[in-house]
């Protein structure tokens, strides 16, 4: 609140004035304090008459006003009590909304986690709480989404929800360094207590915080409890296992075995085969080390195709431009299962990241083409029925290529587990060819410093190179 030496006791109240605009009637408030004035619009004159008596009243009263807020003492005190006695879950869904706009679906998946475990840590009871996994659900999947919490929701989520909003810590309480050491030990543990790995403490860890002083500066907290709180151990990026990497045999061998998915039961009485939809798609990755959301988005208008000459394909250029990720429909902006706000990796929005396409791709690309055409959208990869290709529709197809393909011992192996491990494959052919760090961050979408150590265990031969270094300068002393 305001302190003494920003009060005053010359006050004056003005009539309301009606403002008639394009988008409607507003009614304001008018009045002065000292030499300030200050103006409070509503949409509706009833709210406005009532704000003006609650001024008038204090007028009225003798009470001081606030010169630089402009409002009497008592609504101030009430103002800065209710904001230090708002509930963390109402805070909590209050600041996903805040979020929502201007990040990823992903991003607002993790902030919906990291919050929903936290949550669970700061109730005030237990006793009649649901079921611990019904509560989870019910706060990830609907509380913490904008786009599923107005839906027509279960029973029990409605009653889980409301057990939670009725049991929830006033956000004050965080102040108090046990309340909010135990909801960022719980947004950094697993369900049996255990560390998250490092990345994803940090991640959760530095969603907590960032929640916190959200709360400083709608002023629920005078501090962020969570500065002097650090979570152990050092930052980490995940490396690639050269294990993971096929070679040409094993490439060439998965993308035939591709080609053969499909002969199941259903697809077979409806004349369908969905591999050979599916044989560029993974080339994609293969060849050009396109991310799957990246492929899945593949359009006509981005490719630029040379025509065979003597029947043999030449090198042509993809030029990677939307880019549709996989996310949970909740955390979507339309509730389906793709994210169409994202742009290419290391580009400004509207910028594309062009790309070699290998000989061999601009034949599978060429072939799919002709084969296959596009959707009416442009799209080159689609499921059987028409639609957008789903992602579960092109992981089962590589599992089962997987199992046709490579011998027990590799099927059972890290090898080309994940269809991303293509693109893996592809980072790691193009820097052992020699192609420069700068060219190979620039096709992949990365910076130099991450792909440096991404793929340091991928560069074949690098020790031997050194050793071999070494010795020619022992024998040159």
């Amino acid at each position: 609140m305001s302190g003494t030496d920003d009060l005053s006791y010359k006050v004056s109240v003005w009539k309301i004035t009606t403002y008639k605009g394009s988008r409607g009637t507003t009614y304001r408030v008018r009045w002065k304090v000292g030499t300030e004035e200050f103006k409070e619009p509503f949409k509706n004159k009833a709210q406005a008459d009532a704000f003006r008596s609650q001024l008038v009243q204090a007028q009225s009263r003798g009470e001081a006003f606030s010169a630089d807020r402009g409002l009497p003492v008592s609504m101030l005190r009430e103002e800065e009590h209710g904001r230090r006695q708002r509930s963390w879950y109402d805070f909590a869904v209050s600041y996903v909304d805040h979020k929502w706009p201007d990040i990823s679906a992903k991003h607002r998946g993790n902030i919906a986690f990291a919050l929903m475990m936290a949550t669970t840590a700061l109730f005030t009871t237990d006793k009649g709480m649901p079921d611990p996994a019904l509560m989870r659900a019910a706060l990830r999947r609907y509380a913490f989404s904008k786009t599923y919490r107005g839906s027509d929701r279960p029973q029990e989520v409605e009653e889980a929800l409301r057990w939670a909003a009725n049991h929830s810590r006033p956000v004050s309480d965080l102040e108090d360094p046990k309340v909010v050491e135990a909801a960022v030990r719980a947004a950094t543990r697993d369900l049996n207590g255990r560390k998250l790995v490092i990345g994803s403490q940090r991640r959760n860890h530095g969603i907590i915080k960032a929640a916190l002083a959200h709360a400083v500066a709608e002023g629920f907290l005078t501090r962020n409890p969570v500065k002097e709180l650090e979570a152990t151990g050092s930052r980490s990026i995940h490396q690639v296992d050269r294990r993971c990497v096929v070679n040409p045999r094993q490439a060439a061998r998965l993308l035939d075995a591709v080609r053969e998915y499909g002969y199941e039961e259903t697809e077979r009485r409806q004349g369908m085969k969905s591999g050979p939809r599916l044989v560029a798609f993974f080339g994609a990755m293969y060849y050009a080390a396109l991310r799957p959301e990246e492929a899945v988005n593949l359009r006509k208008h981005n490719l630029s195709l040379p025509a065979p000459e003597n029947g043999r394909h030449g090198w042509g250029t993809i030029y990677v431009e939307e880019v549709t990720p996989d996310a949970r429909p909740e955390f979507t902006d339309d509730g389906t299962s793709r994210d169409t706000r994202r742009g290419p990796k290391q580009r400004e929005a509207g910028e594309v990241r062009p790309v070699p396409c290998d000989p061999a791709l601009t034949a599978l690309l060429r072939e799919h083409l002709e084969v296959f055409g596009t959707d009416p959208q442009g799209r080159l990869f689609t499921g059987v029925r028409g639609g957008p290709l789903a992602t579960i529709t092109y992981r089962r197809a590589w599992a089962w290529a997987r199992q046709e393909a490579l011998s027990e011992p590799e099927a059972a192996s890290a090898l080309a587990r994940r269809p991303y491990d293509l693109r893996h494959t592809c980072v790691s052919t193009w820097l052992n060819a020699g192609v420069s760090e700068t060219l190979v961050a620039r096709w992949a979408g990365h910076s130099v410093g991450v792909l440096k150590t991404i793929y340091a265990k991928c560069l074949v031969g690098e020790e031997e190179r050194a050793k071999q270094q070494i010795e020619e300068a022992h024998r040159r002393y």
